[in-house]
C-alpha cells in the first residue's frame, strides 16, 4: 500500500481501536439515534472534530484530551442509561467529544501529506462508526431492545468512571 493510503487506513482504524474513543463514540451514537434532528448532532461533532484537528495542525501543546473523552463518555453513558437526552446537552457533549477525540489523535507521520491523510481517515472512521451505530440503534424499537441499550449505556458509564478513577489515583 502506498504511504498515503496506509496513513488514511491507520486513521480510519484509530477511533475503532482506541478504548477511550470507542467508549465515547458508542454512547454518542446511542444518543444520536434518539435525537429528532440527528444531522445537527453529527454536524456539531464534525465541526468540533475539524476544530480539534486545526488545533493539532497549529501545534497545540499536550492536552488532557483522553481524560475529557472519558468524562464525556461517562456523561453520555448516563444519558443513555436514563433515556434522558436534552437537545442542547447532546449538542454540547458532541462538540466536546469531537474536539477531544481530535486532540487525542495526533498523527504519528513524518511527512505532512501522510499526517493529513491520517487526520482525514480518523474523521471518516469516527463519523462512520457514529452513523452505523446510530442507524442500528435507531431501529431498536421493542421494549427489550431499548432496555438493552440502556443497560449498555450504564456499562459504558461505569467503565468510563472506573478508568477515570484509576487515572486519578
Amino acid at each position: 500500500m502506498s504511504g498515503l493510503l496506509q496513513a488514511f487506513v491507520d486513521g480510519c482504524i484509530n477511533p475503532l481501536t482506541t478504548p477511550a474513543h470507542v467508549l465515547t463514540l458508542m454512547p454518542l451514537a446511542l444518543v444520536l439515534a434518539r435525537q429528532p434532528r440527528r444531522f445537527v448532532v453529527l454536524l456539531v461533532f464534525v465541526l468540533a472534530l475539524a476544530a480539534g484537528f486545526l488545533a493539532i495542525v497549529l501545534a497545540v501543546e499536550t492536552t488532557p484530551a483522553r481524560t475529557v473523552l472519558l468524562a464525556v463518555a461517562a456523561a453520555l453513558g448516563v444519558m443513555v442509561a436514563t433515556a434522558w437526552a436534552p437537545k442542547l446537552f447532546a449538542w454540547l457533549l458532541a462538540a466536546i467529544a469531537g474536539a477531544a477525540l481530535a486532540l487525542d489523535s495526533p498523527p504519528q507521520a513524518i511527512r505532512i501529506a501522510e499526517a493529513y491523510a491520517t487526520l482525514a481517515g480518523t474523521t471518516v472512521g469516527a463519523c462512520t462508526m457514529l452513523v452505523v451505530v446510530a442507524a442500528i440503534a435507531g431501529h431498536a424499537n421493542a421494549d427489550w431492545q431499548r432496555l438493552g441499550l440502556r443497560i449498555l449505556g450504564s456499562w459504558i458509564a461505569a467503565s468510563a468512571i472506573l478508568v477515570l478513577a484509576v487515572q486519578v489515583r
